[in-house]
């Protein structure tokens, strides 16, 4: 009878964490192995200057946001769905005119590398977050994750077989 109810996030966190563990095998895998693993040559990023379509043309064939990069590959803002939805869409602007420098989210918070998958989506729920940009310890961006790399790359080897182990225990 304490569902839905506070107090209990430890022993949540702690379930969580336990049956994340048995999931991968006794290590929560970090941003970097869920970077690198993904099979992306190429980080998703576009410039300042680029016009919203380019952006929404990259965007719609990776399925996520992008990084905006300075041409000295500084990290300067962020341009995702939610971004065009409502700064681009919503207020009629057009896409060809618009450019991602005028609509995006300057100056987004980063994650490093070495976080866990589990950190990771506990930093995004908290920051009510659906994209993380990823710096190494120089501050060298890496890459950009969203809830959805992140859930998929949770399910394990197999399309799934993870999530089916941890609703198996988690249900038992």
């Amino acid at each position: 009878a304490t569902a839905g109810k506070r107090g209990n996030n430890a022993a949540q966190l702690e379930m969580m964490q336990m049956l994340m563990s048995q999931m991968f095998g006794g290590s929560v895998p970090t941003l970097r192995k869920v970077i690198e693993s993904s099979g992306e040559t190429k980080m998703p990023s576009v410039q300042p200057t680029s016009t919203v379509r380019e952006a929404s043309l990259i965007m719609a064939k990776l399925r996520k946001g992008v990084l905006v990069m300075a041409s000295d590959a500084a990290l300067v803002g962020i341009f995702t769905p939610k971004d065009l939805l409502s700064r681009v869409i919503a207020k009629g602007l057009n896409p060809d005119e618009t450019t991602v420098s005028q609509v995006m989210t300057p100056n987004p918070d980063s994650v490093s590398a070495d976080l866990t998958l589990l950190d990771a989506l506990k930093e995004m729920h908290d920051q009510k977050f659906l994209h993380l940009p990823v710096r190494e310890s120089s501050g060298k961006v890496i890459g950009l994750v969203d809830v959805m790399d992140l859930v998929s790359h949770s399910a394990g080897e197999g399309g799934g077989k993870g999530w089916r182990d941890f609703f198996s225990g988690a249900m038992a």
